[in-house]
């Protein structure tokens, strides 16, 4: 199966929060935290929507 963008984010959102909580110092984690919460933003743009259909 070939991944989505909303996939591949999602993974490495989850990687740089796994490296955020194992960060030696204070910049490690920060600096961790920050992608991690850009990682979140494009997974969230990329996630698939449901289409919604009204019907008369």
């Amino acid at each position: 199966m070939i991944p989505t963008r909303y996939d591949y984010y999602r993974r490495r959102a989850r990687e740089h929060r796994d490296l955020a909580q194992g960060a030696a110092s204070t910049e490690q984690r920060a600096m961790h935290e920050k992608l991690v919460s850009a990682y979140g933003e494009l997974a969230r743009k990329y996630r698939t929507r449901q289409t919604l259909s009204l019907r008369l």
